[in-house]
């Protein structure tokens, strides 16, 4: 990832998710800090859905 266009990309993958509150990647980290409701989406979906939008991502 590196610029605004792939941000936004990651971003808006993974806020289209069901139970997904909030999705930021700031550019210059690189990681992905997620606000979900662990009730209705897990993180190997989360993990999919940065997948879909054509990243890998390694959850912590």
């Amino acid at each position: 990832m590196s610029c605004a266009h792939c941000k936004a990309r990651i971003e808006k993958e993974v806020t289209c998710l069901k139970g997904v509150e909030v999705a930021d990647v700031p550019v210059e980290s690189k990681v992905l800090t997620v606000r979900f409701d662990d009730q209705v989406v897990d993180s190997a979906a989360i993990v999919a859905a940065v997948a879909e939008a054509g990243y890998t991502a390694n959850p912590q």
